[in-house]
């Protein structure tokens, strides 16, 4: 198995569990182009990892952090999300190779979120 895919995906799984509490296995399955067996392995690798993700009935939902995220600025849970990926790294990598993944995700940070606006600028011109 590929670890920096199932990395990703855990990473993308954290995030839209967190985004879209209550969205089914079935619907990250397809935007992960794997299998809904395979959510369910990853699910359960975010679990052994320590994160609050909960699933059952093909429901997963970052419970702990969406609960907080209902009495916070979006700024803030968006602060939570990357402290939780930059955590999941941490915890699935070796110490040293793991700092330098988060010390370059780090630098990365800021352009990535200013591309996540552009895109969305974009997209509401388009309408």
């Amino acid at each position: 198995m590929n670890s920096a895919a199932r990395l990703h995906r855990l990473l993308v799984i954290l995030s839209m569990a967190t985004a879209r509490p209550g969205i089914r296995a079935v619907e990250l399955a397809e935007t992960l182009k794997v299998s809904t067996r395979t959510v369910f392995r990853d699910l359960a690798e975010l679990q052994r990892l320590g994160f609050p993700v909960a699933f059952g009935n093909g429901y997963p939902a970052q419970q702990e952090l969406f609960r907080r995220r209902r009495r916070q600025e979006m700024s803030q849970v968006m602060a939570d999300l990357v402290d939780q990926q930059l955590d999941v790294v941490r915890r699935k990598l070796p110490p040293e190779e793991a700092e330098r993944v988060v010390a370059e995700a780090v630098q990365y940070l800021p352009l990535e979120a200013a591309e996540a606006v552009t895109r969305a600028l974009a997209k509401a011109v388009r309408r």
